[in-house]
């Protein structure tokens, strides 16, 4: 176990990770994540999974998150394994949005705005940036201002792209 040693993963937290407590898992994956290790960063994911499972959302945001990062990493190089990782991304995403998970709920629109794994629907897309601005997300707040200013899918409305601009600066 020198790797344990190695990331400082204290063994209280491993052992209340592999007793099933999801808490205790999502920590540990983070633990994980923070090495360059491959093997490391294989087993954030193993117990991250976990505790997704198991219900903790923030590992489903984590997950739904990181495999989006991936699979548009991969989409010029490999169009087919990044289309199987959007499809892991959407499934967890999706999970952490019916918890109401305003980052999960943002991540989402781009899947709409983008037609990654779901049919292209721009409506739907700006109505989930509005749905996570409304949540406190703030990089939804700052999207919404462009949003309006410019009528990206939507008629320009300079009232709600001021409404949007104080409601990111005051969530500063």
């Amino acid at each position: 176990m020198m790797n344990m040693a190695e990331l400082k993963i204290p063994a209280e937290l491993f052992n209340r990770a592999s007793a099933g407590q999801r808490d205790a898992q999502f920590a540990l994956a983070e633990l994980y994540m923070q090495s360059e290790n491959d093997e490391h960063v294989e087993l954030a994911e193993e117990w991250a999974l976990k505790a997704a499972q198991l219900g903790h959302i923030e590992a489903m945001y984590w997950l739904g998150e990181g495999y989006a990062a991936y699979a548009k990493d991969m989409q010029e190089e490999d169009p087919i394994e990044s289309k199987t990782y959007f499809e892991h991304a959407h499934r967890w995403l999706e999970q952490a949005v019916k918890h109401a998970h305003p980052a999960a709920i943002f991540e989402m629109a781009s899947f709409y705005r983008n037609g990654y794994v779901v049919d292209k629907d721009v409506a739907k897309s700006v109505e989930l940036v509005e749905q996570a601005a409304k949540l406190g997300e703030v990089q939804a707040m700052r999207d919404l201002v462009a949003i309006y200013e410019h009528g990206l899918g939507v008629e320009i409305d300079e009232e709600k792209a001021d409404f949007w601009a104080e409601k990111a600066e005051q969530s500063q």
